[in-house]
Order: C-alpha cells, then structure tokens, then sequence
C-alpha cells in the first residue's frame, strides 16, 4: 500500500448518506486475521478503525506483522475500537491497543448468528 486512506477498516455503521440512524441489527464478524501487512497511510485518516455494532460485536480479530507509517507527517498512533475484540500476535506499528481481550459476554447469543 502507499499513501491510503482507510488501510485497514471495519464499519459496521457504514452509510451511503449523512443522514443515517444508527442500526442495531449488524453481520457477525469473526475469526478477521490481518497479516503481514505494509505500507504508507494518509494522515487525514486514522490507519485503522475498527467500528463495531453495539449490540454485535467484532470478535477475534486478529493483528500480525502489521507496519503502516504516515506517507507524510507525524504517525497517528491513536486506532478508533469500538466494541472489537483481539489481539495482537507480533509488535504492529501502530500499536492497537484499542482492541479489547477476550470475547463480549453476549457472544454465545451472537454466535448463533453464524452461516
């Protein structure tokens, strides 16, 4: 990757308008692996956000080997998490400290969402 926006993004808010609500129905995701990943990012936007649903969230979302470094600037080292969890299996630039460990306490209703 070189000079990205939105290099590694989850959003399960994602809306065409401005105009959107805030639904509470989303996909499950989980077992999400991101792996030897490189490249530069533009500041404008944060090198990774994870924005899960409230009531169904992220789980296992797992980070390795992951480098992205700002093209131009200051590294923004402040990932956006909401309501993800994960780890983190080797050093990743930037840190994702955000992602929550273990899984929520909803999860075994969650799970019966699966395909």
């Amino acid at each position: 990757m070189d000079n990205v926006r939105n290099c590694i993004i989850i959003d399960q808010y994602y809306c065409l308008t401005k105009g959107c609500r805030n639904e509470t129905s989303a996909v499950y995701l989980t077992d999400v692996s991101y792996s030897n990943i490189k490249g530069t990012y533009d500041v404008r936007s944060p090198p990774i956000h994870f924005a899960c649903s409230d009531t169904v969230p992220c789980t296992n979302i797992t980070m390795s080997e992951v480098e992205l470094l700002p093209y131009e600037g200051e590294l923004v080292d402040d990932p956006f998490c909401w309501n993800a969890y994960g780890n983190q299996q080797s050093l990743t630039i930037p840190p994702i400290d955000c992602l929550q460990e273990g899984e929520p306490q909803s999860v075994a209703e969650v799970s019966s969402y699966g395909c």
